[in-house]
């Protein structure tokens, strides 16, 4: 394994297009784009991608343990068998990204934006989950476990193969969403 360590990267993002058994530790990465690199078996810990663009990337059997993503867009990127502790994406778009194999543990996603994305096998367990749009994505064996999706919307999505798991869904709403019909919802779940 390589470390890169206490790097400020900000709005000036490493050149190297691929990384190859790194660990990434205090690094600051913001208000940058990342685009067109691949990070396989890497860890990321301590880093701030805050208001970064990452596009066309691909993470493969990595993992980010206390990271900050607040504002931070995905797009078109592959994550691939990645798990994620205290990751923080306030506020984040994810668009047509491809999700694999999947684990979010006590993570924050609160106010971002799912946009098409293929999402199989994904879980996400004690995680920050309010007021998310999840928007036309296509599911395959999704579940979310004592996770908060207060006041979160579901749009044109088909459900059948999401599952929620003792998830407060106070004031969530579904509209031209299917399959919601098996999931173990609050009363207050709201389906247009």
């Amino acid at each position: 394994m390589k470390i890169i360590q206490n790097k400020n990267y900000n709005r000036n993002p490493p050149e190297e297009i691929n990384f190859n058994g790194f660990i990434f530790k205090d690094i600051f990465l913001q208000f940058c784009e990342l685009k067109n690199k691949s990070f396989i078996n890497c860890s990321f810990v301590n880093v701030d991608f805050g208001e970064t663009d990452i596009i066309n990337c691909n993470f493969e059997n990595s993992n980010f343990s206390n990271c900050i993503l607040k504002h931070t867009n995905f797009k078109n990127c592959l994550l691939k068998d990645v798990k994620g502790s205290d990751f923080d994406l306030r506020s984040g778009s994810l668009i047509e990204n491809n999700f694999k194999n999947c684990n979010f543990f006590n993570s924050c996603f609160r106010g971002s934006h799912f946009f098409k994305n293929n999402i199989e096998n994904f879980e996400a367990v004690n995680c920050d989950m309010k007021n998310i749009i999840f928007e036309k994505n296509n599911y395959n064996e999704t579940h979310l476990k004592y996770s908060n999706l207060f006041k979160s919307s579901f749009l044109e999505e088909n459900l059948e193969k999401f599952k929620v798991e003792d998830c407060n869904t106070f004031l969530c709403s579904a509209n031209n969403t299917s399959g919601h019909e098996n999931l173990k919802l609050d009363e207050y779940f709201l389906i247009d």
